[in-house]
């Protein structure tokens, strides 16, 4: 097959990935890899396998296919030599390989490919390397190691100009607010990632921005926002195939239909999130969504929930799994025990998790874990000690919102008004 040849096959690909064709550009850039030799010396051969090393590796991940993904990477990188390509190959490895928590393997692979782009003086890898620390450092809840690096990688992206740069960066970036309980933040970011993405139709981060957006308003008990964000970003992810977004849609639709009491199809898509994060082996995707069977269940008063908070404590115990995960099982274990009687137990679950809660600054888990102390406090200085703790951390994340009614939609959801009514009455 000639150069020509391939040129062709692969502006079919990137035709058929424009037009949602996913699959059929996977099979095009497959064929260009079978019929050409991974030793050759042949420059125009070389080159159309590292574009459809890298392509493919893109549509597999976007499709869900997490572990032949990470191998198309695997073999982009073996094939780059110590070419800026090098640089790319270990920035989508370390994407990756934190996508499968492996996040040692993630970090080593994002540190190679920060010194080997500074190595060669290439901006546009230093800038990607510097995103792709960042959102591991997130994963573990290192948050402001995390806010550093993006904050570095979105300035380099806005310099080179690097629209898709800035659209991945302000979508991290607002996870990192969001996870800080800086939610006015993380709204703004999610926005601009969101009017950055529409810009130039990128699917995959039209779909990942609404998921987060809709999160936010989920946070802030804005329940017909977070479900029309969550469910416009189903649709398109179902059409795409994006399994992955699919996935944590599911995982978000379930708790936004909880907030209305909707059970049973909560339970449904809940359950649907578990099963695709297992068949696609996201264990990011299925620890969140362990966390939100368990406070479904509880909710509902179900103690067979319990299985899926010890499930997911049981995950989080060995060296350097995310603590971000460990606070949410501790939490949602505590909440069992409380269930069953057992408030000398909740209490202990609940007191690591605040530490943990600390480390990594999660404000919306600390207002929840101090109202739930209060609850179980028998001297009532110590219950209000919490429930002081709790409203000055709700207290933080509603005042920088000027939009007054999402703010009136926080401040009176039920769970906030349960703490901010325990308050002493001001004379």
């Amino acid at each position: 097959m000639i150069a020509s040849t391939f040129d062709q096959q692969i502006e079919r690909a990137r035709i058929a990935t424009q037009h949602g064709r996913f699959w059929d550009a996977v099979d095009q850039y497959t064929q260009i890899l079978a019929e050409t030799d991974p030793q050759t010396e042949v420059d125009t051969i070389k080159n159309a396998r590292l574009i459809s090393l890298k392509e493919r590796g893109d549509l597999l991940s976007e499709l869900g296919e997490q572990v032949a993904a990470l191998a198309a990477y695997e073999q982009y990188y073996l094939e780059a030599g110590s070419s800026q390509h090098a640089v790319e190959a270990l920035v989508l490895i370390g994407n990756r390989s934190r996508g499968l928590g492996q996040y040692g393997r993630s970090l080593k692979a994002c540190q190679e490919a920060l010194d080997l782009s500074t190595a060669l003086n290439y901006t546009p890898g230093r800038a990607k390397a510097l995103a792709a620390l960042g959102g591991t450092y997130l994963l573990q809840g290192g948050v402001n190691q995390a806010a550093s690096y993006l904050n570095q990688a979105n300035a380099l992206f806005e310099q080179l100009n690097d629209i898709y740069g800035q659209v991945q960066s302000n979508n991290q970036m607002g996870i990192a607010h969001a996870t800080t309980g800086h939610l006015y933040e993380a709204i703004h970011a999610f926005e601009k990632s969101l009017a950055l993405a529409r810009k130039v139709n990128r699917r995959s981060s039209l779909v990942s921005g609404l998921n987060n957006l809709g999160e936010c308003y989920q946070l802030l008990y804005a329940t017909d926002e977070a479900l029309a964000c969550h469910r416009e970003g189903l649709a398109l992810a179902e059409v795409a195939k994006f399994r992955l977004l699919e996935a944590d849609l599911c995982r978000n639709l379930g708790l936004d239909l909880a907030q209305q009491a909707e059970w049973a199809e909560s339970h449904q898509f809940l359950q649907r999130a578990y099963d695709l994060a297992q068949e696609i082996k996201s264990p990011e995707i299925q620890l969140h969504t362990l966390y939100a069977l368990a406070r479904v269940a509880w909710h509902q008063g179900d103690a067979a929930g319990e299985k899926y908070a010890a499930t997911l404590l049981a995950a989080t115990t060995e060296p350097g799994q995310s603590r971000w995960h460990r606070a949410n099982g501790l939490f949602a274990a505590g909440l069992f025990r409380q269930m069953a009687g057992n408030h000398a137990k909740a209490e202990e679950m609940w007191q690591q998790a605040i530490f943990l809660a600390h480390e990594i600054d999660n404000r919306v888990l600390l207002w929840q874990l101090h109202a739930a102390l209060a609850r179980i406090a028998q001297v009532p200085t110590l219950a209000n000690v919490h429930n002081r703790i709790a409203a000055e951390v709700i207290q933080q994340i509603a005042e920088p919102f000027t939009d007054e009614a999402l703010k009136a939609q926080f401040l009176q959801a039920p769970a906030v008004t349960a703490v901010l009514n325990q308050l002493p009455r001001e004379a």
